[in-house]
C-alpha cells in the first residue's frame, strides 16, 4: 500500500513538473522578440558573435536564449531576415540560419566624403542621409575616412544603423590588420590616424596609382624640411569637397585645412580613402621631390626645386594655349562656330566649267591694279582673297597702314582656286573691297604672363 501510495506521489509531481516546465516554456516561446530592423549581418558562425550580431540589431536576448544557441545550428558570415511573424522565439532562433535576405552591392569612392557617401546611399535605399551620419558619429572613432573605398553588400531591409554598423565592423577589420602589419601590434590611435590624413590628401591631389607614392614622399619631404604642404587638395573639406580652390579662397581661408597658411598636416582626414593610398601614405617612394604641378596629360610634373617647378607651372601654361593655326583649323571643321560663315567666305570656288579652264590656262592675265590705303591697327601679315573673278591682296605695314591692291582679272578665275590663311584673319572696314572676317579669341596671344599672378595659385 506504502509503495502504490508513493508511486503515484511521484507521477503527481512529475506531472507538476511537466506542466510547470510546459507554462514556463509557453511563456519563454511567447515572449515578444524586440527588432530594430528587418534584417542583420553576423559576422561568423562563433556564439558569441551572433550573440553581438543579433544585440546591435536591436534583438533582445535573455539567458534562455544564450542557452539554446549553444545546441542549434548557427548562422555563417552573412546577411539575415529578422522574421518574427509567428511570434515564437524558439522558431526564430532554430530557422534563422535559413533565413539568408536579399541584398544588394553599394559602392564607396576614393575621394568623397561621409556626407556624401550616406546621402547617396539614403537617395539609393530610400532611407535617411541624417540618421546615417548621426550613427557615424555615435560610432566611429574619426571624423573622415573610417569607411575605406570598396564594394559593399548590404541587405535591401536593413535600416540605416546597421548599416553604419556593418560598415565600420568591415572597415576595422581591415584598417587593424593594415596598421599592425606597419606600426606593429601595439599601434597607437594616433599612428592611424595620420596615416589616413596624409592617403586623403594624396587622393584629392591624384587618383593615380602611379603618382601615389611619388606625392606621398613629397609631403613626407616637406613635413621634414619644416616646409608648408601649399597644397590645394587640402583645402576641398566638408562642404568645399568639389569646390575649385581659388586665390581668393587660398587668402580667405583661415581654417588649418589651408596648408598656405599654416605648417604640417590638416587636423582630421579630408575624405575617404582606398588601401593603394594607405600603402603609398606608409611607404612613400625615396626622392627629394619638394614639388609637384599638374601636366597637360593629366599626370604631375615633379621638381626638386622652385625653379624648376616655375618651368612646370610655365610649360603647362603655354600647352593650354593653342596655336593660331589650330584654332583656324578648329574653327574651320564646326560649322557650329561664329566664325564658321567668314572662313567660307574666303574659301570661294568659282564654279565654271572645264572649257573655261582650258582658255584660262592658255589665255594671259591683264590686271589693272588699283591701291588705296586703309587705316589699322595690327601687325604686318598679308591674306589673298578670291572673290568670284576679283583677286584682293591686303598688305599691312609697321605704320597701321593697310594697302590694298584689286586685280580685275580678264578672264575666267581658276575654278579650284582657294585662299590659304597662315595667320592673323585681318578685319578691313572697307566691306565693298574686302570682305569683314572676324578675329579669332585672342586667348592663345598672351605674352609670358608675371609671376606675381602666380604668388596665391597652387604650385602644385
Amino acid at each position: 500500500m506504502s509503495k502504490k501510495r508513493s508511486f503515484f506521489c511521484t507521477l503527481i509531481v512529475l506531472f507538476l513538473l511537466l506542466s510547470i516546465s510546459y507554462s514556463l516554456f509557453l511563456t519563454y516561446d511567447n515572449t515578444p522578440l524586440t527588432k530594430r530592423s528587418d534584417a542583420i549581418y553576423i559576422l561568423s558562425s562563433d556564439k558569441n558573435s551572433v550573440v553581438s550580431s543579433l544585440q546591435k540589431s536591436g534583438v533582445t536576448l535573455n539567458k534562455v536564449d544564450k542557452f539554446l544557441l549553444e545546441y542549434i545550428d548557427l548562422p555563417t558570415e552573412g546577411w539575415y531576415r529578422v522574421d518574427i511573424s509567428n511570434r515564437s522565439r524558439l522558431h526564430f532562433f532554430t530557422n534563422l540560419h535559413k533565413n539568408r535576405a536579399s541584398t544588394m552591392t553599394i559602392v564607396v569612392y576614393a575621394g568623397d566624403t561621409v556626407q556624401e557617401i550616406f546621402e547617396r546611399l539614403a537617395k539609393n535605399m530610400g532611407l535617411n542621409a541624417d540618421n546615417f551620419l548621426g550613427y557615424y558619429e555615435k560610432y566611429s572613432q574619426f571624423l573622415e575616412a573610417e569607411i575605406l573605398a570598396d564594394k559593399y553588400i548590404v541587405a535591401k531591409d536593413a535600416d540605416e544603423d546597421v548599416i553604419v554598423r556593418y560598415l565600420l565592423d568591415q572597415c576595422a577589420i581591415e584598417l587593424d590588420f593594415f596598421a599592425k602589419e606597419r606600426f606593429g601590434s601595439s599601434y597607437t590611435k594616433d599612428q592611424l590616424h595620420e596615416a589616413l590624413i596624409m592617403a586623403s590628401i594624396i587622393h584629392k591631389e591624384s587618383n593615380k596609382l602611379s603618382e601615389m607614392s611619388t606625392i606621398a614622399s613629397v609631403i613626407n619631404n616637406r613635413l621634414k624640411k619644416g616646409m608648408k604642404l601649399q597644397m590645394d587638395g587640402t583645402l576641398c573639406y566638408g562642404k568645399y569637397s568639389r569646390t575649385v580652390v581659388t586665390p581668393e579662397r587660398i587668402k580667405n581661408d583661415n581654417s588649418h585645412f589651408n596648408t598656405y597658411k599654416y605648417k604640417g598636416l590638416p587636423p582630421y582626414p579630408i575624405c575617404t580613402v582606398s588601401m593603394d593610398a594607405l600603402e603609398a601614405a606608409t611607404f612613400p617612394r625615396e626622392s627629394d621631390y619638394l614639388y609637384f604641378m599638374l601636366n597637360r596629360n593629366g599626370s604631375h610634373d615633379f621638381a626638386t626645386n622652385y625653379k624648376e617647378h616655375r618651368q612646370n607651372i610655365k610649360r603647362f601654361k603655354n600647352s593650354r594655349r593653342k596655336p593660331k593655326t589650330e584654332k583656324l583649323k578648329d574653327i574651320k571643321g564646326d560649322p557650329k562656330s561664329k566664325d564658321y560663315k567668314s572662313i567660307k567666305k574666303i574659301e570661294i570656288k568659282d564654279s565654271k566649267n572645264k572649257k573655261s579652264e582650258k582658255q584660262q590656262e592658255k589665255k594671259p592675265i591683264t590686271t589693272k591694279v588699283q591701291e588705296k590705303k586703309v587705316k589699322k591697327e595690327t601687325t604686318k601679315d598679308s591674306v589673298e582673297i578670291v572673290e568670284d573673278q576679283k583677286t584682293v591682296t591686303a598688305e599691312v605695314n609697321t605704320k597701321s597702314e593697310v594697302t590694298i591692291k584689286q586685280e580685275d582679272n580678264s578672264s575666267t578665275s581658276k575654278s579650284d582656286d582657294k585662299v590659304t590663311v597662315d595667320l592673323d584673319i585681318i578685319t578691313t572696314e572697307d566691306k565693298s573691297q574686302v570682305d569683314v572676317v572676324q578675329a579669332l579669341s585672342n586667348e592663345g596671344n598672351d605674352t609670358n604672363e608675371s609671376d606675381d599672378n602666380d604668388s596665391y595659385l597652387s604650385v602644385f
